[in-house]
């Protein structure tokens, strides 16, 4: 049987998951309050705000819904280092993604010796989410904005989107303090769509057809779950140093 574990944060352990469904299924234990040792231990410095104090029971219940909807998973728990024998330590993409040398999934791929460059391709390119359909329609452009790596400058896109009408047809998820920020930022004036789970965040991102946002655990859950999506990337590094660059994805376009 495998056991896979992963210490956070959230964005990066839904880049895990493909190398997770590629090696099979099995159960996933989260390594929970490790965040702020990984920072000093691999990067010599402690997390940024957004991620000190992290992965805790809080956001062990809010996951769980959604981990135990993935067919590849067949439990998720938290992990008991003394008790739980782990087969596959999803931690071990740490050292490599020092230098930032690629979009995530093809760092998990290389650490875990998936060197074939098709293979690579495949499991950064094919969606590997799935969620249960919601009840309910929402509207058809769903929005995020985080206040982590936005970039300095404001995209004229965002401008040129507002112009052509698209505000009417989008909704905001994540934060009520983010959707603050994206109205006061951008002039947009969109609804505010409340998620109590990672489930229902990406229940209503799989229910749109189009994504648009920076890096986040929104946007990794778009990805996965192959939802055509726009990424407002850091502009304060090289587009390809971007942690999520994924360069030949075919529903994703960069602003």
């Amino acid at each position: 049987m495998n056991t896979f574990k992963h210490s956070g944060t959230l964005g990066d352990i839904i880049y895990a998951l493909p190398i997770m469904k590629h090696l099979g299924s099995g159960e996933f234990y989260l390594h929970m309050n490790q965040i702020d040792w990984i920072g000093m231990h691999y990067y010599g410095s402690k997390p940024t705000a957004f991620h000190q104090g992290r992965m805790t029971q809080k956001d062990l219940e809010f996951m769980r819904s959604f981990f135990e909807a993935q067919p590849y998973i067949t439990k998720f728990a938290a992990l008991d280092p003394n008790t739980d024998a782990i087969t596959h330590n999803l931690d071990r993409f740490r050292p490599a993604f020092v230098s930032h040398p690629g979009n995530y999934v093809d760092i998990y791929a290389t650490t875990f010796g998936i060197t074939d460059l098709t293979t690579q391709s495949t499991l950064r390119n094919s969606p590997w989410l799935f969620v249960p359909a919601m009840d309910t329609k929402s509207k058809p452009i769903v929005i995020n904005r985080t206040a982590r790596w936005t970039p300095r400058t404001l995209s004229p896109q965002w401008e040129e989107w507002k112009m052509q009408g698209m505000e009417e047809h989008s909704v905001f998820v994540g934060l009520p303090e983010e959707h603050t920020a994206f109205e006061r930022a951008t002039g947009w004036d969109i609804p505010f769509r409340p998620t109590n789970t990672l489930l229902e965040l990406a229940q209503v991102i799989a229910n749109s057809s189009q994504f648009i946002g920076n890096q986040s655990v929104a946007l990794s859950v778009a990805i996965g779950l192959g939802v055509k999506w726009h990424c407002e990337a850091r502009d304060d590094l090289p587009l390809e140093r971007n942690e999520c660059y994924f360069k030949d994805h075919p529903n994703g376009e960069y602003f």
